[in-house]
């Protein structure tokens, strides 16, 4: 049965057994439409404020940076919490980069998933299942502004996954 792979950047650098990896989310790189008046459909690809991971809100941090930088440190916990590495692709020694786009919505719901890029053996599935979790469980970002106006914000997540390498032959253990 596969459990849960706890994640730390400390772990990721140390090369232990599994690597998760979380490359900070970002909005994408597509650029938006300029426009003053925020229609109730309208997604954008960047916004003044960005959306945040909960739990950081409340807490005593001097600035927005610090209150982003806990909100990615969160969301990487929330995510490692719930990814085992596809049986597959640890038999295959697949491993690589995968974007799932999602949309928090002016309310802090997620909602649309798509993955964007996809290395295969489901570990795009794996990504994209723990924003489907954050559906589930009803999180709430909080969420983008733009003039001061809540908006829909379309972000990219990137997770990389990776599978250790025996320092001396550079290949996988368990693997010919």
């Amino acid at each position: 049965m596969n459990k849960p792979v706890p994640f730390s950047v400390y772990r990721m650098l140390s090369g232990l057994p599994l690597l998760f990896a979380l490359f900070a989310f970002s909005a994408c790189s597509q650029e938006a439409p300029e426009s003053t008046a925020h229609n109730q459909d309208e997604v954008v690809d960047e916004a003044e404020v960005m959306p945040r991971f909960p739990g950081c809100e409340q807490m005593d941090l001097p600035n927005d940076m610090a209150r982003y930088r806990c909100s990615v440190q969160l969301l990487m916990d929330y995510i490692s919490s719930g990814v085992t590495y596809p049986p597959e692709a640890k038999a295959n020694g697949t491993s690589g980069e995968v974007v799932v786009q999602f949309i928090v919505q002016k309310d802090g719901s997620v909602t649309f998933s798509q993955v964007l890029q996809d290395p295969g053996d489901g570990l795009g599935a794996m990504a994209e299942a723990q924003v489907h979790r954050m559906v589930r469980e009803g999180i709430k970002w909080r969420p983008g502004y733009k003039d001061g106006q809540p908006v829909a914000v379309r972000f990219n997540l990137p997770v990389s996954f990776s599978l250790p390498r025996d320092p001396d032959t550079g290949k996988i253990p368990g693997q010919n």
